[in-house]
Parts: structure tokens; sequence; C-alpha cells
């Protein structure tokens, strides 16, 4: 009996460079996916990097303002006592005082009862100073008689202090002003704050350069605030002369 032969189709025929082909292009198809993958895994780090950085900066930012805004705080808190025994006024207040400064030119500065001062420091012309200070001063019954806020950070870009364009025009602020329209006004933080019973003075340091001559000009601004918070008289403004202040200072 004879049997028909079978006809075989192209399938039926084993191709050795096809299957190689194949194999190949599935190895890369996964080196493809891998590699894919591989990428997403990096930018979910990078993002997680970068988010952590965020995170990290935001915490560093507010415990930054924190410790800047210590030492007005303390002072505020000490102006309230102003009028009992300073012993009392700094325990009811909750800020431990001392004789004297660790900082030999805050010694010289200025004359006070006792002190308190930032932990951390920073620099002005060259000067390792404690980022802030309070100084205060009691009279001859020992009683609390004012209370000296002095921000340095201010003045450690600058020791003249903050750079304007040109010169502050004061006149928009009269007598009754606000604080805030005095911030308005100014647009910086002050220097030093002084505060004693019945008023609060705010005084502010800042320069710019004359366009003129190519001078630099530096200014006190000083703002007094009666006991209801409002300017009670016109803005003070000195011209500040840093090398005669200092030739003094070194003389005195």
């Amino acid at each position: 009996m004879f049997h028909k032969k079978r006809k075989h189709s192209a399938s039926d025929t084993s191709d050795p460079n096809s299957s190689v082909q194949a194999a190949a292009a599935r190895a890369e198809e996964r080196k493809a996916e891998k590699k894919a993958s591989n990428s997403k895994l990096n930018v979910k780090a990078v993002i997680a990097a970068v988010v952590a950085v965020i995170a990290a900066a935001a915490i560093a930012a507010a415990l930054l303002a924190v410790s800047a805004n210590q030492g007005l705080r303390k002072s505020q808190k000490l102006a309230k006592k102003i009028g009992e025994l300073s012993e009392k006024a700094a325990s009811s207040a909750g800020v431990e005082l001392v004789s004297s400064s660790d900082f030999r030119f805050i010694n010289e500065l200025c004359r006070f009862s006792s002190l308190a001062e930032a932990s951390g420091t920073t620099r002005v012309y060259d000067v390792t100073m404690p980022s802030w200070t309070i100084f205060c001063s009691e009279n001859s019954f020992g009683k609390l008689e004012s209370v000296t806020y002095c921000d340095f950070r201010v003045l450690s870009s600058n020791i003249n202090g903050i750079k304007k364009k040109s010169k502050i025009d004061t006149s928009g602020i009269t007598t009754g002003s606000s604080a805030s329209e005095v911030d308005a006004v100014l647009g910086m933080k002050p220097y030093q704050t002084v505060y004693s019973e019945n008023s609060v003075s705010r005084q502010y340091k800042y320069y710019c350069i004359d366009k003129q001559s190519g001078e630099t000009k530096a200014y006190y601004l000083t703002v007094i605030f009666g006991s209801d918070n409002k300017v009670n008289s016109p803005v003070i403004v000195e011209e500040n002369n840093f090398l005669y202040d200092i030739l003094k200072f070194d003389n005195d």
C-alpha cells in the first residue's frame, strides 16, 4: 500500500538562526524592562532624597526661627516685669540673668546690671558676638528699670546694618503711627529695642551708596513708641560715621 507524501509547512522546519534571533530579542526585552525598572527606582530615590532635603531644610528653618525669636520673647517677658526687683523679675519671667558676658567686647560695649545672651554666635566686623544679648539695668533700689534687646545678627552682613537702595524717606512715620505702619515704611528689623516703664524705643541701622559720590552713607533711625504702642515723636535720624565711632570707642 502506498501512502501519500505529506507536505511540510514552513513551521515544520526548524531554523536555528530564527531561534537564536528570538532568544536574543527576548533577552533584549528583559534588559530593557530591567533598565526601565531601575530607572523608575532611581527617579523614586532622587525624589525621596529631594523630599528629605526639603524636609530637613524646613526643620532647620523652623528651629532657626525659634532660636531667632527666643531672645526677643525673653526681652518682652522681662519688660513686663519692669518695676519689680530684678531677681524676682527674672525668676517670674523665666530668664536666667548673669553679671557679665562671656565675650569681652560685650562687657565693654555698655553699662548694665545684668544680662542674658544667646548660646549661638555670629560675626560682626570679624568679631565673634552672641547672636543676641539682653541688657538689664536697675535703679538704686535694685528694681528693674530698663531692658535692652540687641540683635547682632542684623549687623552680621555689614557693620552698618541693612543695605538699602537709597536714603529712607521717614516722613510717612508720624505721631500716632502703629508698629505695622512703621514696618511698612522701613522694611527691616530693628538692631536694638529698649523697653522702659512708659515707652519702647526701636533703633534701626542701615546704609546706602550715594549715587553721586559713590560713598557709603550709614544711618541710625530711632522710633519711640508710647504706652499705647503708637509712635509718640518724629523719627530721630542720625548719620552713622562708623570709623569715628570705632576710634571714639577705642579712645574711651
